[in-house]
């Protein structure tokens, strides 16, 4: 099996509602994601997938959403504390934790990828010891 990864960075910030420690909190982490996906190599071009096609799915699916935005659960206290708020937000229907991030992610992503791929990996780093993954 051949396999292509991409790597993307974005910043985020997020608050941890139900938490009973600081993460309650808004706080930003410098989020890094790698992707991997699988398929055969297209005799045309030699490549799995091109690297620039894969970026513009992550662009769409990862970054037009999550990237300097404030990351929520879509909650009534949520929505009261931050009505205010005229800044970018992107509501999630449970907690945003590096687990439900990257399940949120993979489904992103499935949505966009072509028919012929697959993902085999996906790993969200939130901070450089810290992370959480999906494999198949």
């Amino acid at each position: 099996m051949i396999c292509i990864t991409k790597k993307i960075e974005f910043e985020a910030a997020h608050r941890l509602s139900n938490y009973p420690g600081p993460c309650k909190e808004i706080h930003g982490h410098t989020y890094k994601l790698e992707v991997t996906v699988t398929g055969p190599i297209d005799t045309d071009t030699d490549m799995v997938m091109d690297f620039k096609d894969l970026k513009k799915i992550l662009q769409r699916a990862v970054l037009d959403h999550f990237d300097h935005a404030l990351i929520l659960k879509e909650s009534e206290e949520n929505r009261e504390i931050f009505s205010g708020y005229s800044g970018k937000i992107t509501w999630m229907e449970t907690e945003p934790t590096a687990e439900r991030m990257i399940q949120w992610i993979f489904l992103q992503i499935r949505k966009e990828l072509p028919p012929t791929l697959d993902l085999v990996d996906l790993t969200l780093y939130e901070t450089t010891g810290s992370f959480a993954s999906w494999k198949k």
